[in-house]
């Protein structure tokens, strides 16, 4: 489970910006205690959500999170020497931060064992990389210490990684993670870490077109019958009008007989370049139930369906697999096309103590102020973004307010009343707009 996400440097973030999913005063605030879980002696939300002005750096904190789980993920099987690292933007708006590192740190709960994890890194090259481990029941170690110097790089390697440091040294580029190349080498000692970055970290921007992801729940819902029924279920409980569901399959790419001779051969060289003529996509029909017919109407989703309900089946597969297997799920928009009283649906799942039995926590960037409820959510779990006068972002909770808005105040109502910032400040064009009869 997620602890905290640190982001310095990155994009409109400056100074360190911490997201923590601790819960605050847990002694003294008694609210919600569905939306916590007990886990390995800390008290965590399983949900976080992040409120702001347009352009204050919502979707840049999402935007972290996506850096540091593809960095992880691939720096040691798909970047060679030399390729950039081009996710590292660092702070534009002065003069010292473009020339230093953007920094990332994590801290999670895995199966007993607590991991802080976290580098820096600029466009060029990783200068610092650490990895902290207090197993259950034990005290924090540092396993991994990295660092450039004016001479080279300065490694520190111990505990169960001391027997690996020559290949890790050796092995591990200068735009690479001592992680991901660990991973690749079948170190044992990093490959629970590395998984989780891999399989139970999600990232996802819901305003982007749905059907990539839309994909990958259409193949489990046709390989999987009893996932099938589950996203069914889902579906016909979001009140979408969807009576059934199928999935077929068909090449991915598929050359019209008619196409002019130019336009086969650029097809076909691009079939080639792929490698493999079976690549499949899976579309799938809804099926909608008709009054005094025997028969129900077919759809194809891709084309007959609302974006909204295009997105929420699309969802659907992240949302049941970060449930079954207490994923960290992270998503941009998540209110697009979607009605708020759905959106609100989906966070009450990830807080309710029967349907999340694994820890499986949500952290959402929207603009829905109706989830920024007391009674769907603790202060601990409101987080804003707003900007400072030098343009950079500035993270925090409404439970970090000295004068604390109490637990049964109208959240909302006091957000649009700019009480806790991270609202808008228009300028005069609309601010000074006036309403009525002309």
């Amino acid at each position: 489970m997620l602890i905290d996400f640190k982001i310095k440097n990155f994009r409109s973030i400056k100074e360190e910006q911490t997201l923590s999913l601790v819960a605050g005063a847990t002694g003294k605030d008694q609210t919600r205690p569905d939306s916590l879980v007990e886990w390995e002696g800390f008290k965590l939300a399983k949900t976080a959500a992040l409120f702001g002005a347009n352009a204050s750096g919502k979707s840049n904190i999402v935007r972290a999170f996506r850096f540091m789980k593809s960095f992880v993920s691939r720096s040691a099987t798909r970047m060679n020497l030399g390729d950039r690292i081009r996710e590292a933007i660092p702070f534009r708006l002065d003069i010292e931060s473009p020339g230093m590192p953007s920094s990332l740190e994590i801290t999670l709960l895995l199966n007993g064992t607590q991991y802080v994890y976290g580098f820096s890194a600029t466009a060029e090259r990783v200068l610092d990389e650490s990895l902290r481990v207090r197993p259950a029941g034990g005290r924090m170690t540092t396993w991994l210490s990295r660092h450039v110097t004016p001479h080279g790089q300065d490694w520190q390697i111990s505990g169960p990684l001391r027997k690996d440091e020559t290949l890790l040294r050796d092995k591990t580029r200068d735009n690479g993670l001592a992680l991901s190349r660990g991973a690749e080498l079948n170190i044992s000692d990093l490959s629970e870490l590395f998984l989780w970055f891999r399989k139970d970290f999600l990232v996802y921007d819901l305003s982007v077109p749905p059907m990539v992801l839309a994909e990958g729940t259409a193949v489990r819902v046709g390989e999987d019958k009893n996932f099938r029924a589950r996203v069914l279920q889902l579906l016909r409980d979001a009140d979408l009008g969807i009576s059934s569901i199928e999935v077929s399959e068909e090449p991915a790419l598929v050359i019209p007989k008619d196409a002019p001779e130019d336009l086969r051969k650029v097809l076909n060289a691009f079939k080639d370049m792929a490698g493999d003529d079976d690549i499949k996509r899976h579309p799938v029909t809804t099926y909608h139930r008709v009054a005094g017919a025997d028969r129900p109407v077919a759809f194809r989703l891709a084309e007959d369906e609302s974006n909204g309900t295009q997105r929420f089946f699309a969802l659907a597969g992240p949302i049941l697999d970060a449930l079954d297997r207490g994923q960290l799920l992270v998503l941009d928009e998540f209110e697009c096309s979607m009605h708020p009283l759905l959106s609100r649906k989906l966070v009450e799942l990830f807080q309710s103590a029967s349907a999340n039995k694994k820890g499986a926590q949500l952290v959402f960037a929207t603009h829905d102020t109706s989830l920024m409820s007391q009674k769907l959510m603790r202060r601990d779990q409101i987080w804003f973004t707003d900007k400072s006068q030098a343009g950079a972002t500035e993270l925090f909770s409404l439970y970090d307010f000295t004068d604390r808005p109490r637990a049964a105040s109208a959240f909302e109502r006091n957000y649009f009343a700019g009480r806790f910032g991270a609202v808008p400040r228009f300028g005069r064009s609309l601010e000074d707009l006036e309403m009525g009869d002309r």
